[in-house]
């Protein structure tokens, strides 16, 4: 197997220029919000390629991985996540790419989704680990920290310590705020009785409390009356 250089890695981002759609380059940098360069390739194609190189030589990978474009910083996360190596092992980088490489909402939601296999055996040490998250000054940690609760701890067991971290939480940044409510919404869907214990005595600024009530409402799966109380609330 070919060990990763900066030639090596060069070719490879090349290739990659090579794959990006010009329309889905545009759709997708304006979804995105972001200030990085936007290639233009899909989620299929992006997770496939992350497997291949995690399998072969993620750790290689990750040392000439760039952090110029969104594509690039999102096949970091991906490949982290994917990598043959140990709950410890994948800590550091878990780390560094929530810090450092997180800049937008898709950055942060599909690495979050991806990291389930890494958990297995290790749930309640990685929900202590990630109450650093919550408390990071950069948002885009503090989002992390909420979509990996979102995505791996509405359950009986951690669903109550959730919503009291979540009340915890006063940020105005727009995507802390949404991963709140968009949290909250899911939560009821899954359990309305702890979730309305919650809401009765919370701590969420208007905007927040309006915005998760508007995605309950959204959802298929809170009820016709449930949605009809919740609405009362505004």
């Amino acid at each position: 197997m070919e060990n990763w250089t900066k030639e090596r890695y060069e070719a490879f981002r090349e290739e990659l220029l090579s794959q990006g759609e010009e329309k889905y380059k545009e759709f997708n940098a304006k979804l995105l919000c972001s200030e990085l360069d936007v290639i233009g390739l899909r989620a299929p194609f992006l997770r496939k390629t992350a497997a291949q190189l995690a399998k072969e030589d993620g750790k290689g990978f990750l040392q000439f991985c760039g952090k110029s474009t969104h594509e690039e910083r999102l096949l970091y996360g991906l490949v982290a996540a994917a990598m043959p190596v140990s709950y410890e092992d994948f800590l550091p980088d878990c780390d560094y790419y929530t810090e450092h490489l997180v800049e937008n909402w898709a950055l942060c939601d599909m690495f979050c989704s991806s990291v389930k296999k890494k958990l297995k055996n290790h749930e309640a040490e990685f929900f202590q680990y990630i109450e650093k998250y919550l408390q990071s000054k950069n948002p885009w940690a503090v989002r992390v920290g909420i979509i990996l609760m979102l995505d791996h701890y509405l359950t009986p067991e951690y669903l109550k310590e959730t919503l009291k971290r979540i009340d915890g939480i006063h940020s105005e940044h727009y995507y802390v705020r949404m991963g709140q409510a968009w949290l909250l919404a899911t939560a009821w869907a899954k359990d309305r009785d702890v979730c309305m214990e919650y809401i009765a005595h919370h701590h969420l600024d208007d905007w927040t409390f309006k915005k998760f009530i508007q995605k309950a409402c959204e959802s298929y799966r809170v009820s016709d009356e449930d949605k009809k109380y919740l609405r009362s609330l505004r």
